[in-house]
């Protein structure tokens, strides 16, 4: 077991190891946020304007209602869901929170995707192929 022998393929092979090392702790500090047991809510906020219908009303001379929605894609539908009262802040921060959690694993498939890149380049080069005279015919 001598290793890898040439210089050049050394420092490349350190390189490899040093971008693997790094990779390995952005992986560590983006799987973080998946042990918090903080609440989220999936889903966009944002504000819904619409008319009632009803003669007469405010609507109809361009005082369109309004509510603060959530919406949220639910088996490939989306889903508007009226946020109560007095809880727009508190629905906005978990929602931030869902939407950061999702941007994070996105992340997260990047650097799994590099991490197996660099790992297969590391394979690579320590692969040794066994000399040609001693391949025996198999029968």
């Amino acid at each position: 077991m001598i290793g890898i022998q040439k210089k050049s393929d050394k420092q490349q092979f350190s390189r490899l190891r040093q971008s693997l090392n790094r990779v390995t702790k952005e992986v560590r500090a983006l799987t973080k946020p998946f042990f918090s047991d903080k609440p989220i809510i999936k889903g966009t906020v944002y504000e819904l304007k619409r008319k009632c219908g009803k003669p007469g009303c405010k609507c109809t001379q361009g005082q369109l209602h309004c509510r603060m929605v959530v919406s949220a894609s639910e088996k490939g539908k989306t889903k508007l869901r009226v946020i109560p009262s007095g809880s727009l802040i508190e629905v906005q921060i978990k929602v931030q929170r869902y939407q950061d959690l999702r941007r994070t694993r996105a992340r997260l498939v990047e650097v799994h995707k590099k991490m197996l890149q660099i790992m297969d380049e590391m394979e690579i080069a320590r692969r040794e192929e066994l000399p040609a005279g001693n391949k025996k015919k198999l029968s």
